[in-house]
């Protein structure tokens, strides 16, 4: 994913979008897309200059990238190699940069990218999330399992929850 520009945007003629928070990893690296509404300037001062926090939950066939940034709460985005489009599925020693990860935050209500910021994974981050992705990858995907652990993990645990288990953490 590539890193939106800041009062550009997002997807050029979609002025409406879902909220949603979208982590994958693609020919660009790794991407975080926000999509929120009602986004507060607190909110966009985080997401630019405040601390990111980052971790990586692993359960079953699901990788959960965990992140906070300055004042906010924890939150996560699920991810599967399997569902990225076929298209720009990569490997991350594919990918164009597999230790950066691109954040976009994107206002719901019109699509305009409010902020954006690049955070660069440690390299002990980096090679556990990459290394998670290639045995995922590697691994077989049926999507139906896959949305139901999917239900089963988000009515055990909330994003704080995760964090606090999370098999890798960067601060």
């Amino acid at each position: 994913m590539k890193l939106g520009q800041v009062g550009q945007p997002y997807q050029p003629g979609q002025d409406k979008l879902e909220e949603k928070l979208i982590y994958r990893l693609d020919n660009d690296g790794h991407g975080l897309v926000i999509v929120k509404a009602g986004i507060s300037n607190q909110e966009v001062e985080n997401i630019q200059n405040g601390a990111a926090e980052l971790g990586i939950y692993i359960d079953g066939p699901i990788i959960f990238l965990l992140f906070k940034f300055g004042t906010g709460s924890w939150n996560d985005a699920p991810f599967s190699w399997h569902t990225v489009p076929r298209g720009i599925r990569v490997y991350p020693e594919e990918a164009e940069d597999s230790t950066t990860l691109k954040v976009t935050l994107v206002e719901a209500a019109d699509g305009i990218v409010r902020a954006g910021r690049q955070v660069a994974l440690t390299p002990e981050f980096a090679g556990k999330l990459n290394e998670a992705i290639r045995v995922q990858a590697n691994g077989s995907f049926n999507g139906l399992s896959y949305g139901k652990h999917l239900n089963v993990v988000y009515n055990q645990y909330t994003a704080e929850d995760m964090a606090e288990i999370a098999d890798a953490r960067m601060a």
